[in-house]
């Protein structure tokens, strides 16, 4: 084709699929005819005819499974990022950072749970130990007392002077302990009343009931009190205000325990009991009270003594706790045929939930947590036993609870900004793998082009240094030249060198794939002509890529056509 364009050249030269020029032929090939380029004859030849079966819709299929390097490398990094993003999420996964909140809700609600226990376990022992030792010295007061007037306990009924003279004798020790101990309130009960002819007269009892003014001032040394059953004698004495519900004696009635304490086939030798949660008569508060019986050396029951703990006291002491979840609210209480009697324990404060004293809660265990279901709504949480002696010998224990629709909008809420998040990061690293994608390919771009248009590459640095010592190398040679192997550089030769060696480590069936390439046959065309599918030819081409060091079809196919140009094909042949 004399005088052929450069484009024409090419064109044709794509049309037989692969061409050599400078009269370097592969095995199998005939000249088909003269081309005059640049000035000069070029022989041109192409595959025998029995390789060029090849149809148009199979060049057309290879064309279409054809990546550019820019979306190769851009797949690449999408790829990488996904693989990064993936081995994050399943860090978290195992972290229980993203799908573990029914254990991290465990975890928190136990972390509560124990703290609060052990506090009130400390409280409570205490508050018990207090009580035991008042009990033993207002009876070691009392039988002085007696031991001085030659009396019983029982000889002092209708005997107000010799009642409030008792009172006197044990407000010092009842006095130290609300100073002390710092309960809500002190009390004793004594087995004799001021007047015996009186109607009721049977249920009403002597003794004394100190109760701290103001429950919520504890950061005073010296606590203020008042008076709230006892003789105003006493109060006189001992500048005490009166409670604006004060009366002079006990109703025994509404005292919980009394009647069992003082009777020792009711009490059974039992040493001590907490009561139940109950209202104090004439006010609005509920306490739960220490029960403990006051002995005489001589084995007498001279009445009931303890300590006071309301429900002022404890919703100070046990507040609400905020988390990521909710207000966590703790619980004293017993429990019963699954059901957490709240009725009968103590609350502490529920502020930020529903929660409401007056209803006990029914109990649906679960793996991590429990549920609590009221007329009101749903809480999950958390219980443990707590040793607390009843007069019942019921079984308590305490609990931390969080409102259910509170959890669950902060487990959802988090979750949307965990999924917001990564697809923000994936939207960003999609546009950064694209950019960097770009400015990585179009150096090298560039100077492929320049190869095409025979241009000088000097100038086009692309950053990789193997690429640009090949780049320069290529555009330093004339395209009508051919290229002597006594030129190459040390690096390519290098290249040269660890291509061919990787050839000699190819098994038998890569060889042939290998082959088929070096005849000009596309990935697409290898399945047909070599009775394989297309997965076992992949799965060799990642052999092949690996063993020769080359990433993709493109470079492996640019050393094939460096080592023909350079006359050094048959170093690939076996």
């Amino acid at each position: 084709m004399p005088g052929v364009s450069e484009k024409a050249f090419r064109r044709k030269a794509h049309g037989c699929r692969r061409l050599y020029l400078y009269g370097q032929a592969v095995p199998r090939a005939r000249q088909i005819q003269h081309a005059h380029l640049g000035g000069q004859s070029h022989k041109l030849y192409a595959l025998e005819p029995r390789q060029q079966h090849r149809g148009a819709a199979g060049k057309r299929q290879g064309r279409e499974k054809r990546l550019s390097m820019r979306k190769k490398l851009m797949l690449y990094l999408c790829t990488m990022v996904m693989a990064g993003l993936g081995i994050v999420c399943l860090l978290l996964v195992l972290t229980r950072n993203l799908f573990g909140t029914h254990k991290q809700i465990q975890d928190v609600l136990q972390m509560q749970l124990d703290s609060s226990t052990a506090q009130m376990q400390e409280d409570l022992e205490q508050y018990t130990g207090y009580g035991l030792s008042l009990s033993g010295q207002i009876s070691q007061n009392i039988d002085n007392q007696l031991k001085n007037n030659a009396k019983k306990l029982t000889d002092n009924k209708d005997d107000q002077e010799a009642l409030i003279e008792l009172q006197r004798q044990i407000y010092p020790e009842m006095n130290t302990t609300i100073q002390i101990c710092r309960p809500s309130g002190v009390y004793a009960v004594l087995d004799a009343t001021v007047n015996t002819k009186i109607s009721g007269s049977e249920k009403s009892r002597s003794g004394l009931y100190l109760r701290l003014k103001n429950v919520t001032n504890t950061g005073n040394l010296m606590a203020e009190t008042i008076l709230f059953r006892g003789s105003p004698d006493i109060a006189r004495e001992k500048e005490l205000e009166l409670h604006n519900r004060w009366n002079l004696e006990f109703n025994t009635d509404v005292m919980p325990g009394y009647h069992t304490l003082v009777d020792e086939k009711k009490r059974k030798g039992m040493s001590y009991f907490w009561s139940e949660k109950t209202s104090l008569t004439g006010t609005w508060e509920d306490v739960m009270l220490l029960c403990v019986p006051i002995i005489g050396n001589s084995g007498d029951i001279y009445g009931q003594c303890g300590v006071e703990l309301n429900s002022m006291y404890f919703n100070q002491n046990y507040t609400a706790v905020d988390s990521k979840y909710g207000s966590m609210v703790t619980i004293l209480a017993p429990v019963s045929d699954q059901i957490l009697e709240v009725q009968k324990g103590m609350t502490g404060s529920t502020d930020g939930t529903w929660l409401q004293s007056v209803e006990d809660l029914k109990i649906n265990h679960k793996k991590y947590y429990n549920e609590y279901f009221s007329g009101q709504g749903e809480f999950i949480g958390l219980q443990k036993e707590i040793q607390i002696p009843g007069e019942k010998e019921d079984r308590w224990v305490v609990a931390v609870l969080l409102p259910k629709d509170k959890w669950q909008a902060s487990v959802w809420r988090n979750r949307n900004y965990m999924m917001l998040a990564g697809i923000g990061f994936l939207v960003v690293m999609f546009f950064l793998a694209n950019h960097l994608s770009q400015r990585f390919v179009k150096p090298i771009l560039r100077g492929f082009s320049d190869i095409v248009g025979n241009k000088e590459l000097l100038r086009n640095e692309s950053g990789i240094e193997e690429l640009e010592e090949l780049l320069r190398f290529t555009g330093e040679q004339k395209k009508n030249e051919k290229i002597h192997t006594q030129s190459l550089p040390p690096n390519i030769e290098e290249l040269f060198t660890r291509f061919a060696l990787g050839v000699c480590t190819l098994t038998k069936t890569e060889y042939i794939i290998f082959h088929y390439y070096m005849e000009g046959y596309e990935i697409a065309q290898i399945p047909e002509i070599a009775f394989i599918s297309m997965s076992t030819v992949k799965k060799h081409n990642r052999n092949i890529y690996e063993k020769l060091k080359v990433s993709s079809y493109n470079e492996l196919m640019l050393y094939l056509d460096l080592f023909e140009r350079c006359g050094r094909i048959s170093e690939l042949e076996r």
